[in-house]
């Protein structure tokens, strides 16, 4: 093959990769994930006892977001007050955070899949609104 064919080539080759590495970076967002539990009537106890680990995962998250908004309300007044006082070095504190349930939603997972469930991942075509 010629040289000058590949110069020619190289930049429409170059495209070509760079939209395929940028449509494989993007299919994380393409991926659904489905949890199946298992059907054995033996596993429902396994189950029962998945759900209700996961819903005091949840009331943990949610105490310890409301834990945290407390003590920074607390510590807004301190803040306050320290401004009102010239001369004092005073550090603002930081917000807190939203409760976070993904651990929860990992931990039900694996308790379900070791019931004997599975969880299967989908790749799905992004939908077009009106379609």
């Amino acid at each position: 093959m010629a040289p000058w064919i590949l110069s020619v080539r190289a930049p429409h080759l170059l495209i070509g990769v760079l939209a395929l590495l940028a449509a494989a970076g993007c299919t994380n967002h393409l991926q659904e994930r489905q949890l199946i539990s298992p059907t054995d009537p033996r596993a429902q106890a396994c189950v029962a006892s998945c759900d209700l680990s996961r819903s005091q995962c949840e009331q943990r998250q949610r105490v310890r977001e409301e834990e945290c908004r407390m003590h920074y309300e607390r510590l807004s007044a301190d803040h306050a007050t320290c401004l009102a006082t010239p001369g004092a070095l005073c550090i603002k504190p930081d917000t807190c955070p939203a409760a976070e349930m993904t651990i929860c939603t990992i931990q039900y997972e694996e308790c379900i899949v070791g019931c004997g469930g599975t969880v299967e991942t989908r790749f799905a075509m992004p939908r077009v609104p009106g379609t």
